[in-house]
């Protein structure tokens, strides 16, 4: 959660939060404001934002909505200061939200690995904790880590949700081995052209702890991707 982002949508709610039904809606503007307040209502929800109470935001909400500056409860500098305890306090919140996701994904993939290794034997793990499968052998040269390489794969995550594929895409993927994760640099090298690897990358070869945005439920993850390496310096 972005808390500047969060405190802009929280400005941005055009509707005054007396109760209003769902058929009540009768209006664009009864609309938007609804979804803009359950954004910003289930993004408290979702980070756990549980130090400020409800009515009190409304209050002051319809307050600074109609102008009321004057009959404010809480006045400048004060308010100010207020808000930047918010900042810090949601910071922190979200600090403890992604180690706590992190540990729990970082659980679940020593979990999958140990049972990878003792159910599937051609699964190798190397020294680094990456793990590979060959599912088709090649034939052609092995790249260097100083190369770039053309690819075909699906990525996802331990519960197979799908974040990224070229094949979805339709266009083979391009890039220099030396600026991808850990895990691709390690584990594409391992490969000839002409094949394809299975490989599940933990997350000290991934993305480590930080979520990052392109891929859900990051903090911590393996990632698991299917690569075919098609080609080696493409032109």
């Amino acid at each position: 959660m972005k808390i500047n982002r969060l405190l802009c949508a929280m400005c941005l709610i055009s509707l005054s939060f007396t109760s209003v039904k769902a058929q009540e809606l009768k209006t664009s503007k009864d609309s938007i404001g609804y979804a803009l307040g359950f954004q910003v209502g289930e993004s408290f929800f979702l980070n756990q934002i549980d130090f400020v109470t409800l009515e009190a935001y409304k209050a002051g909400f319809e307050a600074g909505f109609k102008g009321n500056a004057s009959q404010a409860l809480v006045k400048e500098p004060q308010r100010s200061e207020l808000i930047k305890q918010f900042q810090t306090m949601a910071q922190q919140r979200q600090e403890e939200n992604i180690q706590r996701e992190a540990s729990f994904n970082k659980f679940i993939t020593q979990d999958l690995m140990e049972k990878n290794l003792k159910e599937d034997k051609k699964v190798v793990q190397t020294e680094s904790g990456l793990q590979y499968k060959i599912l088709t052998s090649g034939k052609g040269a092995k790249p260097k880590a100083t190369d770039k390489v053309k690819v075909h794969y699906v990525g996802t995550l331990y519960d197979g949700t799908v974040f990224d594929s070229s094949v979805q895409r339709g266009e083979p993927a391009v890039f220099p081995l030396n600026q991808v994760i850990k895990g691709w640099t390690e584990g594409l090298q391992l490969m000839n052209v002409g094949s394809k690897f299975k490989f599940w990358i933990p997350s000290e070869l991934a993305y480590g702890d930080r979520p990052v945005g392109q891929v859900p439920k990051s903090a911590g993850s393996m990632l698991i991707f299917e690569v075919e390496l098609l080609e080696i310096n493409p032109e």
